[in-house]
């Protein structure tokens, strides 16, 4: 099964922090492509100490890629709050007011509206949010992953049919490739033959160069090595993509690159024309495969 990296989900849901306000949430999960796994998430500051909570979760069930998620609730102040008076700041306002007036010398009264409008008269205590809440937001995110996974699998089944018919013409092409090198070969045998066979005319010590250098023409446009590892790591391109394992990109671009670095030493060892042609269509349809590879899990 293969995988995209992309997928979106998106889920509304009520909860009740109190019995009598009813909070709206909306939630919406995003995956694009991505090198490694990343996360980006903007929540309510009241549900931010579960942030670390969710990046565990898409780590688990979603793997890689660059996931985007947010809440967006329709009140700010989500979980009620507890406002009591800060009697030891108060206090200690008032004495420090009665000693500025006793060293100072100076009359005036600390009003109320006064006190009000000093610093920190006031802890505001927030609630943790119900188990209930916490329960629905949780089961909602799972529910979002699935979707999210689900999306990323019908993209997958298309990635995976473009990449069957890519492998098809790969093959066809290295096919035509070896065919057409070992007709070469056996052209360049027959005329290095030829050569040889003159060269026995002629004394050791001018004929053995000559006899090595016709060798190392024929070694130096031998392919056949680089046929039989191009073959290699595209059967291991088409065992990878059937992998029942869900992280497979990252090991299906390096057998790309594998690919490509192969297919480039054929083109610079073997100068036929005939050869070259079909080593450019092999790059070409390798590179629409990577681009491809790039959105697989």
């Amino acid at each position: 099964m293969v995988y995209s990296m992309t997928g979106f989900a998106a889920r509304t849901l009520v909860i009740f922090p109190t019995s009598d306000n009813p909070v709206n949430i909306s939630l919406s999960l995003k995956a694009l492509n991505s090198r490694f796994f990343e996360t980006t998430c903007k929540l309510p500051y009241a549900l931010n100490n579960f942030e670390t909570d969710f990046i565990k979760l898409f780590k688990t069930r979603l793997v890689r890629g660059h996931i985007y998620f947010t809440i967006h609730a329709s009140s700010q102040h989500l979980l009620s709050c507890t406002v009591k008076p800060n009697i030891d700041v108060i206090k200690g306002y008032l004495e420090a007011v009665d000693h500025i007036k006793k060293e100072a010398h100076m009359q005036g009264n600390l009003t109320l509206n006064d006190l009000l409008g000093l610093p920190n008269v006031f802890n505001v205590e927030e609630h943790d949010i119900d188990g209930d809440s916490r329960k629905l937001i949780y089961g909602t995110v799972e529910q979002l992953i699935e979707e999210v996974i689900e999306a990323r699998k019908k993209e997958g089944i298309s990635l995976k049919k473009d990449l069957e018919q890519r492998i098809t013409a790969i093959q066809h092409e290295i096919d035509s490739i070896e065919r057409a090198f070992n007709a070469l070969m056996e052209q360049q045998k027959a005329l290095v033959s030829e050569e040889l066979e003159g060269l026995e005319t002629l004394h050791e010590e001018v004929a053995e160069p000559r006899r090595q250098l016709l060798y190392s023409m024929l070694d130096k446009i031998d392919i056949h090595e680089e046929i039989v590892r191009f073959k290699s790591h595209l059967a291991n391109f088409t065992t990878q993509l059937a992998s029942p394992t869900i992280e497979k990109g990252k090991k299906i671009d390096f057998t790309l690159q594998e690919l490509a670095r192969e297919i480039n030493t054929i083109a610079a060892k073997c100068s036929d024309s005939t050869i070259s042609g079909l080593a450019i269509n092999i790059k070409v349809e390798l590179e629409k495969a990577r681009e491809q590879v790039q959105n697989i899990v």
